[in-house]
């Protein structure tokens, strides 16, 4: 009987080191996610990133981290007038996010990030990159959307995308519109798995949409 209720016990005991844990790492994610908002300058990202790999170190079974480090690495590029340095930046965000597809292979936000880096590569230089580039974003925005038909971040990086396409090549407001209304509707629908799960596109998603009417 006693040992029963040492078994017991010790169950518990870990049981709550483990909840303990998992509060630490999404505390962890969520005042660095926080930090990510906040951020405006090359080393303000920069430690934002390196605290994300920390948080990777710390915990190599999770992908967020890996996720969010790419996020920022993206945003950094956005920043970044020398295509050269924006290229190294997005060279380092897709290490980071084979990191993440290593764990899970089939998650739905990674392809939409995969299409966001090939987005990002088109702005060093349009005219040579723009057909190469944004047609390999497209094709990881619809493996997003398969994965997932409720993400709304497929709909309005597919939208974002057929926005800034010439007509003459598919694209332009007409095109972008039914892609950036269902991610409105997506979006008010959509129930993040926790706090710190991406969430991220609304605003940006209901003001290109707005530009549509």
């Amino acid at each position: 009987m006693k040992k029963q209720i040492l078994l017991i016990v010790t169950a518990i005991l870990l049981a709550l080191n483990t909840f303990a844990q998992k509060g630490n790492y999404e505390a962890a994610i969520g005042q660095n996610l926080e930090s990510m908002r906040n951020a405006k300058t090359v080393q303000e990202y920069q430690q934002v990133v390196n605290k994300f790999e920390r948080i990777a170190a710390a915990e190599p079974n999770e992908w967020l981290p890996a996720y969010y480090a790419t996020l920022t690495y993206i945003n950094m590029s956005d920043d970044e007038t020398d295509g050269d340095k924006k290229d190294q930046l997005l060279d380092k965000a897709q290490q980071h996010l084979d990191n993440a597809f290593k764990l899970v292979p089939k998650e739905s936000e990674l392809y939409v990030l995969q299409g966001y880096v090939h987005l990002m590569r088109i702005s060093v230089s349009p005219m040579l990159r723009g057909m190469k580039y944004s047609g390999l974003a497209i094709e990881n925005f619809e493996k997003a959307k398969a994965l997932n038909p409720d993400n709304p971040r497929a709909y309005f990086m597919l939208g974002s995308t057929k926005f800034n396409t010439p007509a003459m090549f598919g694209g332009g407001p007409e095109a972008a519109k039914p892609y950036l209304t269902t991610a409105k509707a997506k979006y008010s629908q959509a129930k993040p798995a926790s706090a710190i799960a991406p969430h991220w596109g609304q605003k940006a998603a209901e003001s290109l949409l707005a530009k549509c009417n």
